[in-house]
């Protein structure tokens, strides 16, 4: 026997992927209908927008369920996306630039370091040679 709450969890797992889908094809290219459906381009053959594209669902009727999306303000939007990702992977490398060079800094202090623990022991040693180092 099944648990009750389990069709409860399904259901509202597939709500939760429906919200999912509505984000993801709000903003940008449509990844996928809410409907679940599959995404692809159409070209308007109508006389007054005739060869205009849009991101339209496998299953669109028309109705609100249904999504279509004008392909150059979906465009638009995806460039913008991708800018903003750029800039931020430009200012990680950037960042990255920097920390190379704190490294950098760190290694020739620790070489600074060890030559002087090394000129500390070789006196040590010399001053106290009975004592173990």
């Amino acid at each position: 026997m099944t648990d009750p709450s389990y069709s409860d969890d399904k259901r509202g797992k597939r709500y939760i992927n429906m919200l999912y889908a509505v984000a993801d094809s709000d903003y940008g290219i449509p990844r996928r209908c809410p409907c679940g459906g599959q995404i692809f381009i159409q070209i308007c053959k109508a006389q007054a927008d005739i060869g205009k594209k849009y991101f339209i669902c496998k299953d669109f009727e028309g109705d609100g369920l249904h999504k279509k999306k004008e392909w150059d303000e979906a465009i638009a939007e995806e460039t913008e996306m991708l800018k903003k990702k750029v800039e931020g992977h430009e200012r990680r490398i950037r960042s990255l630039n920097s920390m190379e060079n704190h490294i950098k800094i760190l290694e020739e202090v620790e070489k600074n370091n060890a030559a002087e623990i090394d000129e500390i022991k070789y006196f040590l040693k010399n001053r106290y040679p009975n004592d173990f180092y």
